[in-house]
């Protein structure tokens, strides 16, 4: 734990969660897998009353978060698994990427593969480096493929704009059912 953060855990028999206190200016929620553990971020200077407030306030969310990890699979650590998901992945976009750099007429960005807690994927257009989640290929292939174009999308447009999700519709109408798909990480 840094200087800058400190770690609490509620005695809120109902909702116990974990707290985690830092420099930053809005409280965040996550109920993590697979166990539906709820981790709270707040401010320094945020009462722990209004901490409170806040997660009771969030009942019904918690509850369908935690009804979503029914099932879901554990988090994918490093080690044998993580290693057939990264070749799959790898055997995959051998496949897909000529197709879309060649769709979106751009030369093959550099890619890495790795373990992401928090997203599908990152672009960087300044480097033309693209990341993607090797948990994708427990998704399966039409996933992988989103994550790619999408990613791919942001070389040529920074954000989720109007520009965005305009080359996401031309060059992948059905995203929004991929994404839907898809759901959380």
């Amino acid at each position: 734990m840094s200087r800058d953060q400190a770690e609490y855990r509620s005695a809120a028999p109902s909702l116990e969660y974990t707290l985690i206190r830092k420099r930053m200016r809005t409280m965040r929620m996550r109920v993590i897998p697979p166990d539906g553990e709820i981790r709270v971020s707040a401010p320094w200077t945020s009462p722990q009353w209004e901490i409170d407030q806040f997660v009771s306030s969030r009942r019904d969310w918690i509850a369908s978060r935690r009804a979503m990890l029914v099932g879901m699979e554990p988090r994918l650590e490093h080690g044998p698994e993580a290693a057939a998901l990264r070749a799959q992945l790898a055997e995959w976009l051998e496949i897909l990427l000529p197709r879309w750099c060649a769709e979106f007429d751009v030369a093959t960005p550099h890619i890495s593969l790795r373990i992401m807690r928090t997203q599908w994927g990152s672009c960087r257009p300044t480097t033309r480096r693209i990341t993607l989640n090797i948990e994708l290929a427990r998704r399966g292939y039409d996933m992988a493929e989103y994550v790619l174009v999408h990613e791919l999308c942001h070389l040529f447009a920074n954000g989720h704009g109007r520009d965005f999700y305009a080359l996401m519709d031309y060059h992948l109408p059905d995203w929004r059912d991929r994404r839907r798909r898809l759901g959380p990480l």
